[in-house]
């Protein structure tokens, strides 16, 4: 098994060695070739990391996204979803299995369907997703 050393965001590899536990991070592809930091697939990270790159205007305002290959045109506050949907982060119904990109989605789905009313939320990690484990993890499994 080889290891290979990666750019992390700060603020996900504080988070991973806060929890001390593995995670699946992907490699900012914003602003022609990116940063090259690897930062952690959920809504809460992605929206810090895009607030680094200096994406703070308001919900309302149009911006265009700066993602490789990508210019469409959408609002400051869809700019996390759609950024997830680049890392090919979804989400999927841990009742039936049902997967869908969006958490909204997901939650009108479990209000919809009678048998996942109580259902949670599963992620399902994107394909370019690299596997990030916290040094601690490392030594106490003997990696």
């Amino acid at each position: 098994m080889s290891f290979h050393i990666v750019p992390v965001d700060p603020e996900t590899f504080s988070r991973m060695q806060q929890s001390d536990k593995p995670l699946v991070a992907y490699r900012c592809e914003l602003q022609e070739g990116g940063c090259g930091m690897f930062v952690e697939g959920t809504t809460r990270a992605v929206s810090a990391h895009l607030r680094g790159h200096g994406n703070t205007s308001s919900d309302t305002a149009s911006t265009s996204c700066t993602w490789s290959g990508c210019s469409k045109i959408l609002k400051m506050g869809s700019m996390t979803r759609h950024i997830l949907t680049h890392l090919g982060v979804k989400v999927r119904c841990s009742v039936c299995g049902v997967v869908m990109c969006r958490h909204d989605r997901l939650h009108a789905h479990f209000t919809s369907s009678e048998q996942c009313h109580s259902a949670s939320v599963d992620i399902v990690d994107g394909p370019q997703g690299r596997f990030l484990v916290p040094e601690s993890w490392l030594t106490a499994h003997q990696i």
